[in-house]
């Protein structure tokens, strides 16, 4: 066996890889890409959540969580409202066209899952998502 199966980054790399690859047709009608779909599903998640608080859980760096809300909000997904608790700040809703986009795009997300990790059988499919909620609830 090669040292590349021996990675665990290289191996979820390459899965991650083989998924936005996937997806990232579902989403080009939309003009954007499989970690902004991620970030409206957050904040659908956890309306009213400040870009520092999602960038910090989703692990995205503050300049290209800006670049990603800028983004979103210019195409109409999102909108910015002050935070009545911090007026240097602002809290994200998701609009009503971006709960179409999650809407129109999560069967296709499922359905890509569901084709890359086709090998795995049921129980398995569970296990490995414990486990990397486990590992990343840990971070």
């Amino acid at each position: 066996m090669n040292k590349l199966n021996h990675s665990y980054g290289f191996l979820l790399g390459k899965v991650l890889q083989q998924m936005e690859s996937k997806f990232a047709d579902t989403l080009r009608p939309f003009n954007i890409d499989a970690r902004q779909y991620g970030v409206l599903l957050f904040i659908q998640d956890k309306p009213y959540s400040s870009q520092k608080v999602i960038a910090e859980r989703l692990q995205i760096d503050r300049t290209t969580m800006v670049s990603h809300i800028d983004h979103l909000e210019t195409l109409g997904f999102v909108e910015r409202t002050k935070n009545p608790d911090d007026r240097r700040s602002y809290s994200l809703l998701i609009t009503s066209k971006g709960n179409s986009v999650l809407d129109s795009c999560w069967g296709s997300l499922t359905n890509t899952e569901a084709e890359v990790l086709s090998p795995l059988n049921e129980q398995e499919k569970q296990l490995l998502k414990d486990i990397l909620i486990k590992v990343w609830n840990s971070l």
